[in-house]
């Protein structure tokens, strides 16, 4: 049988959501604590690449396993094995097999948000998930700028160093938005998929138009020219947080439901 996660981590000790043989990951925490529950190894899928320093609220990933254990114990399960900077918000039962669930490919749209903090001070609650900047930023401006996203664009200017030279770099969004709440300026962007590195890409130009250095139609200049790499300015990434990755036919957890297995089929007398 198939478990579908949602997972939740703070990414500020992590160096990275995949697995690496010599550090500390999403995934190979993820895998440690079922080796621990099951007493073998279990590979972890999950649905986006997430690197250092990147949070998540709502990554997804995907294990197989035949065990009696509910959804819910595998939750609890989980989170007493791992450290408290990651968590299961949410597991269910999702299609197994060859054509089951498989988190990256069946993504419909993956939503990401971006945090400034403009205040005269850094802040100390929430200094490990957002980014202060010494400037005052025009958030109206930056809301403007960030709606010539819309649409299906070539995002070559926005393609980070690892995004590999042959791979298609048309992405399309369905939606972009700069919003003030108080000190914080969020960038939201939903989109069927990204590029390596593209949403701090984006927030770098998005800051540079929020301190009056870059006029708001550059937005619409680099989509135009697609010139690969051309938005330099990486912002850090510990304002960047993986919202929401959506399905169709989502369940419970927002992934795509099944009927769970019977009494009979997981072996509870």
């Amino acid at each position: 049988m198939r478990f579908g996660l949602v997972v939740e981590y703070d990414g500020t000790e992590f160096h990275g959501s995949q697995l690496q043989s010599n550090a500390r990951t999403v995934q190979g925490e993820l895998e440690s604590a079922l080796l621990q529950i099951f007493n073998r190894n279990i590979r972890v899928h999950l649905a986006s690449r997430t690197d250092s320093g990147v949070h998540a609220r709502g990554q997804v990933g995907r294990f197989d396993e035949e065990t009696d254990m509910s959804p819910d114990q595998i939750r609890k399960a989980l989170n007493y094995h791992m450290t408290e900077d990651v968590r299961i918000r949410c597991a269910q039962f999702v299609q197994d097999g060859p054509d089951g669930f498989d988190p990256r490919g069946d993504a419909s749209s993956r939503t990401y948000v971006y945090t400034f903090h403009d205040a005269r001070s850094e802040p100390a609650l929430d200094r490990h998930s957002v980014t202060h900047v010494p400037k005052s930023l025009d958030a109206k401006a930056m809301n403007g700028a960030s709606q010539a996203l819309v649409g299906s664009h070539d995002f070559a200017a926005f393609a980070g160093s690892n995004a590999p030279c042959d791979a298609p770099t048309r992405r399309t969004v369905h939606s972009a938005s700069t919003t003030r709440t108080g000190d914080s300026i969020e960038f939201k962007i939903t989109a069927n998929a990204f590029l390596h590195q593209q949403v701090r890409r984006i927030a770098g130009v998005l800051y540079n138009v929020g301190t009056g250095d870059s006029p708001a139609t550059l937005v619409f200049d680099l989509l135009a020219t697609a010139e690969r790499g051309a938005a330099s300015h990486v912002m850090p990434a510990r304002g960047l947080c993986l919202e929401e990755i959506a399905y169709e036919g989502a369940g419970e957890c927002g992934l795509p439901a099944i009927s769970p297995p019977s009494i009979k089929d997981v072996g509870v007398n």
